[in-house]
């Protein structure tokens, strides 16, 4: 008697015509074609214009060593470009050590380079540079969903306001003797404050760093709204693609599924090829020099680590949808597979949807991509698990009634 195991495999693509075949190509092609711009569209979306998802990016930015000396040096660079140091020491220190006022502004110059690293690793200024960007970036949303005429300080420009970071740099510009007080008054009073002590005046535009102009605006405010339209719509149409490609292919649709679940993976793994291959151009193109080349690396990195996580689910998705296909399949293993559940599958059903009830679970507690953060996607998922259990399930017992456990294993061995 011949046992499922050893059942041939029906040939069911045949009932296909060729011309459908290529009509189910067609329609996995474009699915990938769609989905990759769909994973970029929806990174841009969350990225660009979700003012949380942009405000933890650029503290995780702050965070970065090479990032902070990049920083400290334009920091350093607007204090002494902006301020005339050596004259502000001249005009304080008495007429026989006038002189000595560009050396010692010199001296302060490469004493700010080493210490404002270390000031950029205070909670204090880590959270100023925190709010900055979080302002900076709900000016730039309200201008680009046409709300106000103008943003920012003046001229309709979309500005990141930094000052509060060079007017701490500001107090340790004043005589040596005085660094030391000026960093204990910051504890308790403002940047300027110490200004006004030290006799150091900042021009009003100091830090002032200038994301955005009034005629970049029309340009920009376009390019949201098609990124933010495009990211739901090519998430749908990829989908629908992949849908109907399954739907009209009786007789093998499990097969065209295990080609969804290699088209997810495709993605995803063309995404992070992007990312690394963008990545060396990125910071090819704007590293001017060798100083600044691992600080633009790592800002890619950090901008990008979304990209890579959602990049990453995508392939999951993938692995899990071919898994599926597999295991509801005609292939030796798979039958072997269903047979060695079936009594698991059959007998402790509440089990079995609890330990997938577990996993899922963790995975909502994990939330490794923006979907497990909202009630939609997290039903719809939900729902999609909890079909495919129930597939599998009632085909392992239809198929395997009286299986036991450990015939599957026992059969492998004979």
């Amino acid at each position: 008697m011949t046992s499922p195991a050893d059942t041939p495999a029906p040939q069911a693509s045949l009932t296909l015509s060729k011309g459908r075949r290529r009509v189910i190509g067609l329609l996995i092609g474009l699915a990938i074609f769609f989905g990759f711009f769909a994973v970029m569209a929806t990174w841009l979306n969350r990225q660009a214009l979700n003012t949380t998802n942009w405000t933890n990016t650029s503290t995780k930015l702050l965070e970065d060593q090479k990032i902070r000396v990049a920083l400290s040096d334009y920091l350093v660079n607007e204090l002494f470009t902006k301020v005339d140091v050596a004259g502000e020491l001249s005009s304080a220190l008495p007429p026989q050590l006038q002189r000595i006022a560009g050396p010692l502004a010199a001296g302060l110059r490469q004493l700010a380079l080493r210490q404002v690293p270390q000031l950029l690793e205070r909670p204090r200024v880590q959270e100023a540079w925190k709010q900055a960007n979080r302002v900076a970036h709900k000016q730039l949303l309200a201008i680009l969903n046409g709300g106000g005429n103008t943003v920012g300080t003046q001229k309709g420009e979309v500005t990141l306001n930094l000052r509060p970071l060079v007017d701490q740099l500001a107090a340790q510009a004043g005589l040596e003797k005085q660094v030391a007080a000026a960093r204990t008054q910051l504890s308790g009073g403002t940047g300027e404050a110490v200004q006004n002590q030290l006799g150091v005046k900042l021009p009003t535009n100091t830090g002032q760093l200038v994301l955005m102009k009034s005629d970049q605006i029309r340009t920009a405010q376009d390019v949201a709204k098609a990124v933010k339209g495009l990211s739901y719509v090519l998430i749908a149409l990829t989908l629908i693609l992949f849908a109907v490609a399954v739907y009209i292919a009786p007789g093998m649709r499990r097969k065209v599924l295990r080609r969804v679940g290699w088209s997810f993976i495709a993605i995803g793994i063309a995404v992070l090829l992007l990312r690394r291959v963008g990545g060396n151009a990125v910071v090819d193109g704007l590293a001017g020099t060798d100083s600044v080349r691992g600080a633009i690396r790592d800002a890619w990195l950090v901008g990008s680590s979304l990209l890579y996580t959602i990049a990453i689910t995508v392939v999951v998705y993938g692995i899990l949808i071919a898994l599926s296909a597999w295991l509801g399949g005609e292939t030796r293993s798979a039958v072997r597979a269903r047979q060695g559940l079936a009594p698991v599958m059959r007998d402790y059903p509440a089990a079995v949807y609890g330990v997938v009830a577990f996993v899922y679970l963790l995975v909502l507690i994990w939330a490794p991509a923006p979907a497990f953060r909202h009630v939609l996607p997290i039903l719809l998922i939900a729902g999609l698990i909890v079909l495919g259990v129930e597939v599998i399930r009632r085909q392992s017992v239809r198929e395997f009634p009286d299986a036991k456990p450990g015939d599957a294993w026992r059969a492998l061995r004979a």
